[in-house]
This record gives structure tokens, C-alpha cells and sequence, in this order.
């Protein structure tokens, strides 16, 4: 297991799930509003430009960044092909470092994580 964690660790859920529940949206003092770049993953040009447009939807960036996304993980029924929240909370996560943080670039990579997780099962 040691030898192989340097390819495990990038890639493991159960570290994605720990991130997920750190998620505090709270505004920085120096915070870009959205005024941001997304680092390239390799390959992740369209995504990029995909969530920049999601970013710039102002009643779906106003409604994660005002928490009203939080009851979407509290369903008592739950899509069998969902993702359980996850992907939404991915999302969340990187909405709140576009628009609160200070940083002059994001790297999405949690949300690719997340989202490619998901994708491999169709």
C-alpha cells in the first residue's frame, strides 16, 4: 500500500469527503468576487470555461454562496445515480474560493475529482 499511495492519494474518496466537510463560506477581506482563473489539470479547458460561465450565473453563485444548498444533502430520498451531494458540495467549495478568497487562481481540482468519479459509472 505504501508504494502505491502516491497514486491513491490524489484520487481517494475518502480524503474528497473530508474536504467536503471542511466547506465554510465566509468572505475574505481581499476577496476577487469571481475575478479568477482556473489552473488547467491538463486537458480541463472546457470544464474551465464551463464552470467560469456557472460561475458568472448570478442567481446559481448567489444561491451557493448564501448556503441555501445545504438541505440537497439532507433528502431522506435519495437518487440512486446521484452523487449524494457530493458534486454539489465540490461546486460550493469552488464557488467560495472564486468569489471569497484572495487568490488570483483556483485549481478545480476536487470538483474534477469528484465529477470524473462519477462520470466513470456511465
Amino acid at each position: 500500500m505504501q508504494k502505491d499511495k502516491r497514486f491513491h492519494v490524489p484520487n481517494c474518496s475518502a480524503l474528497a469527503d473530508n474536504e467536503l466537510n471542511e466547506l465554510e463560506i465566509k468572505k475574505s477581506s481581499n476577496a476577487k468576487n469571481g475575478l479568477v482563473g482556473l489552473g488547467n489539470l491538463g486537458n480541463t479547458c472546457f470544464m474551465n470555461s464551463s464552470l467560469q460561465c456557472l460561475s458568472n450565473t448570478y442567481e446559481l453563485t448567489k444561491f451557493i454562496l448564501e448556503g441555501r444548498f445545504k438541505f440537497m444533502n439532507e433528502k431522506a430520498d435519495k437518487n440512486p445515480l446521484g452523487t449524494e451531494g457530493r458534486l454539489v458540495m465540490a461546486y460550493a467549495k469552488l464557488i467560495n474560493e472564486m468569489w471569497n478568497m484572495d487568490s488570483s487562481t483556483v485549481r478545480p481540482d476536487l470538483f474534477k475529482r469528484i465529477l470524473g468519479e462519477y462520470a466513470q459509472q456511465f
